[in-house]
């Protein structure tokens, strides 16, 4: 059965065209990915697809009696309203005429999602909470009201890997079809029965999980490079004809003109979207950063007790925990932005820590995007020890030099995620410290961080 169908949709901002042309179809049980590199225009898809905007034109519709229940990916909140109302959205926990009992096991539902999501105060008031416990119960909402398509955005965001797991296997005993923004390759791959991608305005659809679109979009590539192969040679015997001086007075030798013209004019786009990281890092000397007996607390809940941890040139250490229990406040406290309550910081005078943190606190989006880079560094040494300037950085991190004027303001979320990350690798430090950084960075850029971060010379 179709649940949704748009037709030849077109979408742009300004003189940006997101995606043109574009017919999609979801049919029940479908459980579809949807990515691409930031920007490209994933977020403003599943706006039009949930009806929140409307294409420049074609159409959208909708099967009879289908609901659609949509998670943005910045939910809109009411500060004063408790957890358990924001679920519910202000409405009747059940739509219609409801005995006690159908109320008591709706609210009992949603209490138990809510839970698994580590939303254990459900009368707490929202603008109480952080960001992160915000997203999971704006996603607590999508998931408990019935709807035959869920379209969600970044799901994963702020949740710990167990809540993920939990929410793998939520997701895959759900009947309703599926339409989801997610960066978390391994959830795709355990989820997805179908990866759709949105590359420079068009859209591919690719069935299986995401280890089967990486092999079809390998053999879509190479059938790809081999036609333009075939293009150049036959262009290259017309040219050699045409240069031998063609005479276009017959019909036939016109017919032969044209089809070079067509030949030369059929070029493919140019498949270079792709994020290059080759920067240096400062000098760091043997000292690099000591911790010893670290305590901290907040509101008479000790996060931190008596934590000692020297950490060494070349480290590689990853923190991992459940939501809540101190993992992001004891990144504050190595990179010297919050006290301890008791114990001591001891970090190496050559030390220069590039901090990644999860919200982009410092970024002013008045300024344009060169300027909240060159704000950090003109200029940046390289890996061979060149120097390369703040624009060509800007051009490898795909903000080509029409988008670099703009202000940050005008670009997305993943854009900004994505700048914040240049902006901090500008400063060549040799202490990186990530604090989520698979959160609203696309696939592609993970995928090259994560090369950059076997070859960092650095903690």
């Amino acid at each position: 059965m179709n649940l949704l169908a748009a037709e030849n949709i077109v979408k742009s901002y300004g003189v940006k065209t997101l995606f043109s042309d574009i017919s999609f179809g979801i049919e029940e049980g479908d459980k579809i990915g949807l990515i691409g590199v930031n920007g490209t225009g994933k977020s403003t898809f599943l706006k039009v697809l949930a009806g929140i905007e409307t294409p420049d034109r074609g159409r959208v519709v909708t099967g009879n009696a289908v609901q659609v229940e949509y998670l943005p990916q910045n939910p809109v909140f009411d500060d004063q309203a408790t957890v358990l109302q924001q679920v519910f959205r202000g409405r009747p926990a059940v739509s219609g005429p409801a005995s006690a009992a159908d109320v008591w096991e709706a609210e009992s539902e949603a209490k138990t999602i809510l839970t698994k999501l580590g939303i254990c105060d459900f009368d707490a008031q929202v603008g109480t909470l952080s960001g992160g416990q915000r997203k999971r119960v704006a996603l607590a909402g999508a998931l408990i009201n019935p709807a035959e398509l869920l379209i969600l955005d970044e799901p994963t965001n702020h949740i710990d890997n167990e809540t993920v797991d939990w929410l793998e296997q939520y997701l895959g005993r759900r009947r309703g079809a599926l339409l989801m923004i997610t960066h978390d390759r391994y959830f795709l791959d355990r989820v997805a029965t179908r990866i759709i991608e949105l590359d420079r305005g068009r859209l591919y659809s690719y069935t299986g999980n995401y280890s089967a679109f990486l092999e079809l979009k390998m053999a879509r590539e190479e059938q790809a490079q081999a036609s333009e192969e075939k293009r150049l040679n036959l262009l290259r015997n017309e040219l050699k004809w045409i240069k031998r001086g063609a005479k276009a007075r017959t019909t036939k030798q016109k017919a032969r003109i044209d089809r070079f013209e067509k030949l030369a004019a059929d070029k493919p786009e140019v498949t270079s979207d792709k994020i290059e990281i080759s920067v240096g890092a400062s000098r760091l000397g043997k000292k690099v950063i000591a911790l010893e007996h670290i305590s901290k607390g907040f509101a008479g809940s000790k996060l931190i007790d008596d934590f000692s941890y020297t950490i060494a040139r070349d480290d590689r250490v990853g923190i991992i925990g459940p939501n809540g229990t101190g993992k992001s406040t004891l990144l504050n406290i190595i990179a010297g932005r919050l006290e301890p309550d008791s114990g001591t910081l001891d970090t190496g005078q050559t030390v220069k820590i590039g901090y990644f943190s999860q919200e982009n606190k410092e970024m002013d989006e008045n300024l344009r995007v060169i300027e909240y880079i060159r704000e950090q560094a003109e200029f940046l040494p390289t890996a061979d020890g060149k120097l390369i300037s703040a624009a060509q950085m800007l051009e490898r991190f795909l903000f080509p030099a029409e988008l670099q004027w703009t202000p940050i303001a005008k670009i997305s979320g993943g854009e900004r995620r994505r700048l914040y990350l240049l902006r901090v690798l500008m400063g060549a430090p040799n202490v990186l410290m990530l604090d989520e950084p698979t959160n609203d960075l696309d696939i592609q850029t993970l995928t090259i961080l994560e090369e950059y971060l076997d070859e960092f010379p650095g903690a």
